[in-house]
């Protein structure tokens, strides 16, 4: 029987990551594969083939991979893009006797109290925090770390369960909240969620991501990402402008450079996301063995006419591309905003109206009837997304994303009130 080959991705079957194909294509020329649990009614036509697997789940994965190895297919690797499918490809990757990431690594990237821990053993600047299970260790901790605090699942990403505490009370409120949420979501997302983190609070609005490009002991920043945040007290992110004005920092670089070097991770694009405090102090708030989501990829893509994702598995492939990454340079800055309609319920949508010169794509989810509410994490991110260009870079912060969202949601949605309709 012929022996054949295919890279299988994990998580870049989902919406917002179709460029993942197209950059694997780039890297390998091999067939692209994708997972999903029911490739007869969830089939993503994109790929090449896809596995019903669920690619949260290890045991899945490997029965589909076996039973297609009986037919002479024989993956590659398998390369991950979210955090939900960081260890599920580590586990199958080693039990094929494929290249992956430490298994320590897989817990210092998706355990965030470990990845804290690993970040100051190595002299990086990281908010403190405490790990809590009940009301009375968080009243303790808060004690010791002092108000306002940050409470999150130590397991969970995308902002989810991420609440602002100011008070006694408040944190209080904020534990019940980031449980009941991970009551409703843990078992989808197949994270633990028994134990909390509280966090030191960087008070600013001043966030950037960086894109790092991993390697043996090396690493090299891509790309610095503006980030805009929802108000308190949560932090969705609700839009995302690349390259930040920042890009040129080479103190910031190295610092998420330094950061994924401590965390060991040693191939594929990282996402490590900084604050910086009124005093101009840079604190990591933590980093992900895995490519950013919310389309910011596709928004370096265009600025740096540089396939993030073809670093992404060329590097899982075992090709050393980070003088790739060095030697991009943004053309033009690319960003992509979600669209908010004002709290109510959705009356009407007029989508055909002029838009803004700047906006490059512009997408609904909303439908009629909807109620629209405030954004609290990246699983309710309003009601769609406009991706925007302009053929220059911008050298301070600006709020254009924000603003040509606001004027295109205003103009897009008509809301009623929200009890009545």
């Amino acid at each position: 029987m012929r022996t054949r080959e295919y890279v299988l991705l994990l998580g870049a079957e989902r919406f917002l990551r179709e460029r993942a194909f197209s950059g694997a294509k780039e890297a390998t020329g091999l067939p692209v594969w994708a997972a999903t649990k029911d490739a007869v009614r969830d089939r993503n036509r994109t790929f090449d083939e896809m596995l019903s697997a669920d690619p949260r789940d290890p045991d899945s994965l490997l029965a589909a991979i076996r039973a297609r190895s009986t037919q002479g297919w024989h993956p590659r690797v398998i390369v991950p893009f979210d955090d939900w499918t960081v260890a599920s490809a580590n586990h199958v990757n080693r039990a094929l006797g494929l290249t992956g990431l430490d298994t320590a690594t897989v817990t210092n990237t998706r355990d965030k109290y470990a990845m804290k821990q690993a970040l100051l053993a190595a002299g990086v600047r990281t908010p403190r925090s405490e790990l809590v299970q009940s009301d009375e260790e968080l009243l303790a901790a808060v004690e010791r770390i002092g108000l306002p605090v940050v409470i999150k699942p130590y397991d969970f990403g995308g902002s989810v369960g991420v609440v602002l505490a100011t008070t006694r009370e408040e944190a209080l409120r904020c534990l019940a909240e980031s449980k009941a949420i991970v009551a409703r979501h843990g078992v989808d997302y197949r994270i633990r969620g028994d134990k909390y983190l509280v966090e030191q609070y960087v008070d600013s609005d001043n966030e950037v991501s960086v894109e790092v490009l991993c390697g043996a002991g090396r690493a090299q920043a891509l790309a610095v990402t503006e980030k805009y945040l929802s108000p308190p007290p949560w932090f969705a992110e609700v839009a995302h402008l690349v390259p930040s004005h920042r890009a040129g920092d080479r103190a910031l670089t190295d610092l998420a450079e330094r950061t994924c070097v401590a965390l060991g991770i040693d191939r594929g694009i990282s996402h490590v996301e900084i604050k910086f405090a009124a005093d101009g102090t840079a604190w990591v708030i933590e980093a992900a063995a895995r490519p950013a989501g919310d389309l910011v990829m596709d928004q370096v893509e265009r600025a740096y006419s540089v396939s993030p994702y073809r670093l992404h598995v060329g590097s899982y492939l075992g090709a050393d591309l980070l003088d790739v990454a060095r030697d991009a340079v943004p053309g033009k800055s690319s960003a992509i905003a979600y669209l908010q309609a004002p709290p109510g319920r959705i009356q009407d949508i007029r989508a055909g109206k002029q838009l803004p010169p700047e906006v490059r794509s512009l997408s609904i989810s909303a439908n009629l009837g909807d109620l629209s509410q405030v954004t609290r994490n990246n699983l309710t991110l309003g009601e769609g997304f406009i991706e925007l260009e302009w053929d220059r870079l911008f050298e301070e912060k600006t709020g254009l994303p924000i603003e040509v969202a606001r004027k295109v949601a205003d103009q897009i949605f008509v809301v009623g009130d929200a009890i009545g309709g």
